[in-house]
């Protein structure tokens, strides 16, 4: 007689950025009357994220998109059948034992084809914005890796307002921050912050030292040239830096997954360099020089460029 145990690891979820929020992706074990097991997700977030199944123990089962004993899969807000397992007639017995881990956005198996994509800086219409200089603690310590930091930061005056630099959805947002920082530091991930899942898959973070009014909610669309946040107490600095990443599939599952450990290098991420525009006639730099000013410009190719026809009409960019 064929044995049919179920043999249940732990589950942990290890949140691996701080925006991707504990609790926020849960799955759950469902076994079926057909003798089949369902893991089913919910998601509570508004952006794409990507949950990876890690299988400690999987015997006489096999189920689509499952290779080895891993498989990576996108997910929506709300649930779903995430995979079903289905029995293997010629096992000898069955048993299953898995973990799962969640990581913000849509996971990428090579960086976006159109990595020169043109920005807009951050500002308002015909405002000026600084270039400062901006680092990770990584990099302070003199540590490189193929994650090292990529972000330009530009600095502000009290009231101005932040913009989109691109189209895309708000999943995470705050302003909880209420006292502004003071000195040159380190970008950490607890400031406030805006984080928005672009078109192409990439993830933009907005990070800010300075205490800010929101204007945008997660589950927000937004478009470019878009009010975000405003500075609105006084601070001795009013600085946000802007860094793009995307979830590089082929780190992810180099990730090993151990129940109970959480291994060291933990970080799926490579981010990117952007490109600003920095006029009117479409003119673009890097921004790497520090110190120097920009009138912030919005070409209409420029806005509509990820508009749909219906969404360009309205703005009377047609």
């Amino acid at each position: 007689m064929k044995s049919y145990i179920f043999s249940l690891l732990a589950l942990f979820c290890v949140v691996t950025q701080s925006f991707a929020q504990q609790g926020l992706i849960t799955c759950r074990m469902v076994a079926n009357s057909d003798r089949t097991v369902s893991i089913n997700v919910e998601s509570l977030a508004y952006g794409d994220y990507t949950v990876k199944i890690s299988f400690q123990n999987l015997q006489g089962y096999r189920g689509m998109g499952i290779f080895g004993d891993m498989g990576i899969f996108v997910v929506q807000r709300g649930t779903r059948e995430l995979v079903k397992l289905e029995p293997i007639k010629s096992a000898g017995s069955y048993s299953l034992g898995y973990t799962y881990t969640y990581f913000a956005g849509n996971y990428l198996n090579r960086a976006p084809s159109d990595t020169g994509f043109l920005y807009l800086l951050p500002g308002t219409q015909n405002n000026v914005v600084r270039i400062s200089t901006v680092s990770s603690l990584e990099s302070r310590l003199g540590k490189t890796s193929e994650s090292a930091y990529i972000g330009t930061s530009f600095l502000y005056s009290s009231g101005d307002t932040i913009c989109a630099a691109r189209a895309g959805l708000v999943y995470e947002c705050s302003d909880e921050a209420k006292e502004g920082e003071t000195g040159k530091d380190v970008f950490r991930s607890n400031r406030n912050r805006i984080l928005i899942q672009q078109k192409d898959g990439t993830i933009a973070q907005y990070m800010i030292r300075a205490p800010i009014k929101l204007l945008v909610d997660k589950g927000d669309n937004i478009i470019p040239g878009q009010p975000i946040a405003v500075f609105n107490k006084e601070s001795e600095l009013y600085e946000m830096a802007l860094a793009v990443e995307y979830l590089d599939a082929n780190k992810l599952s180099a990730i090993k997954d151990i129940a109970g450990e959480v291994p060291a290098n933990r970080n799926p991420y490579r981010f990117l360099p952007t490109i600003f525009c920095i006029g009117e006639d479409g003119s673009s730099s890097a921004l790497r020089v520090p110190n120097q000013t920009f009138k912030v410009a919005y070409p209409k190719e420029l806005i509509g460029k990820e508009l749909s026809k219906k969404e360009k009409k309205k703005l009377g960019l047609l």
